[in-house]
């Protein structure tokens, strides 16, 4: 994981063209990431207006900035804004608003004690200029190698119950596992999205609704 360094400003690109006259690629991925994961809310991407109060273009007009609404301020805070400034570089994540404690972080500035203008419950995450076509799905970038089909195919053995309960927090193969069976991205971190698809399965099957995985559920998980 890498945090940025670099930011350009999508102000000084002049007037939006055709070609970013759509939502960029990477923050569609982006986007698809955060909503799996945490659970969070796209709230759009392009919209081709001026900044709020001002004359200028905003990075919406360019498909360049993603609003994700929230629920949970302090999961924000704790959880989704430190891991998404620690692998913004693998993101191509250069600038995100933090409009209820009216601050903002920069690529290359860290948390700057300025409001970014008028917002509520929602974050706002953009793009950097080089990156905004990037449509690699986020997890082969967490990866760091293409996740690609195999040549021929072969019966995968059958997972073992790791020998203690996953839950919220937990990482690792084991978690990687438990979200294959539930058929969603399979990142190996136990997070809220996770954490809810884990209450589905157990209440479909008339287990103990917890989202705790232990022994019962994972036996139902794998038969």
């Amino acid at each position: 994981m890498t945090e940025a360094t670099r930011y350009r400003s999508w102000q000084k690109a002049g007037d939006p063209g055709a070609a970013h006259a759509k939502a960029s690629p990477n923050l569609q991925a982006v986007a698809s990431y955060a909503m799996d994961r945490w659970g969070l809310r796209s709230l759009g991407i392009y919209n081709r207006r001026p900044v709020r109060g001002g004359t200028a273009w905003s990075s919406h007009a360019f498909g360049a900035a993603l609003d994700l609404g929230y629920t949970d301020q302090t999961v924000l805070e704790d959880d989704i804004l430190p891991w998404l400034i620690a692998h913004s570089e693998e993101l191509g994540i250069q600038r995100i608003h933090h409009y209820r404690i009216k601050q903002y972080w920069e690529a290359g500035r860290g948390w700057v004690k300025r409001s970014p203008g008028q917002g509520d419950a929602w974050i706002h995450v953009e793009t950097h200029p080089d990156r905004w076509n990037d449509a690699t799905p986020v997890p082969e970038r967490l990866s760091g190698s293409p996740q690609t089909a195999p040549s021929a195919p072969s019966a995968p053995s059958q997972p073992t119950y790791p020998g203690k309960p996953l839950r919220v927090g937990s990482t690792g193969p084991a978690v990687v596992a438990v979200q294959k069976a539930l058929k969603i991205t399979p990142d190996g971190q136990f997070g809220r999205a996770t954490d809810q698809h884990v209450r589905t399965f157990q209440k479909a099957r008339g287990l103990i609704i917890d989202g705790v995985v232990g022994p019962t559920t994972w036996k139902a998980l794998y038969p």
